[in-house]
């Protein structure tokens, strides 16, 4: 016992060095494990906000000059799993279920396309002169940068003479055939940040386009990470330092060297 206290009485001041170098370790351990805490529960909070405002945002509509479209964006949700979805929209999560493989991403829309005001070519075909059968062929066409639609049929119909009032009478056929009916809708779909939000969007260049219904989900679990990388422990190289020589008489001075060094703490 009192060599230990004689070992205490000679080297304190190492032993004082010692002790406050492992205390401050200690203690920005745990200021490191508070700050991120606090950084999670923040992180929580903005995650939460941001679903949130996807629930009740409403699309917004403009027109982007550079690539002239029209923009329909809208908050999109971001949760850390699928299952977080749920309580946001059920519908969606429960189609997103039923997919095969992880679902990372998903966009959902409803796309309306109105072509009204187009006219429509027609042309009389004779199908049967002497039993007066006729066709009436009709064609429409549409395009433009984003949509392009085709449509091409015939109506067929008798002309029956009434002998009794000298005039003709037009008995058309139950239905009208379809020969095409061709649609193609143009459009890109993505995710965005603005303004610390994180939006889905849809482009078109088409005005016959609107979009009626748009939804985003983003799985951050699901997202790639990088490879781990390792933590070396040793190392060699220049070392400058503060701490005890042990010669004759112990003193604490500078040193300057190189030396070969394990790390036990990483921050």
């Amino acid at each position: 016992m009192v060599k230990v206290f004689t070992f205490i009485k000679k080297y304190y001041p190492f032993i004082f060095f010692v002790l406050i170098i492992v205390l401050s370790i200690l203690l920005f351990q745990s200021w490191s494990t508070l700050k991120k805490e606090r950084a999670d529960k923040k992180y929580q909070e903005e995650q939460d906000t941001q679903n949130l405002n996807a629930l009740r945002d409403s699309i917004t509509v403009t027109f982007n000059k550079k690539l002239k479209a029209w923009e329909y964006s809208k908050d999109n949700y971001v949760v850390q799993k699928l299952a977080d979805l749920e309580q946001y929209n059920k519908t969606l999560t429960e189609e997103l279920k039923k997919v095969k493989g992880d679902v990372i991403a998903a966009i959902k829309s409803e796309v309306q396309g109105n072509l009204g005001g187009i006219t429509a070519a027609t042309k009389l075909s004779v199908l049967d002169a002497p039993t007066n059968y006729y066709g009436l062929n009709f064609r429409s066409e549409y395009l433009d940068d984003g949509f392009e639609q085709k449509i091409t049929g015939m109506s067929k119909f008798h002309v029956i003479p009434d002998e009794k009032t000298k005039k003709w009478n037009i008995v058309p056929d139950p239905t009208t055939v379809l020969d095409t009916n061709f649609v193609a809708i143009k459009m890109t779909y993505g995710f965005k940040e603005t303004k610390n939000q994180y939006q889905v969007f849809a482009l078109t260049k088409s005005e016959k386009i609107k979009v009626l219904g748009l939804e985003g989900g983003y799985i951050i679990d699901k997202q790639p990470l990088p490879p781990p990388s390792k933590p070396k422990k040793w190392g060699i190289g220049p070392y400058v330092g503060y701490g005890l020589e042990l010669k004759q008489t112990p003193s604490f001075n500078w040193n300057v060297g190189v030396a070969v060094h394990y790390s036990i703490f990483r921050w």
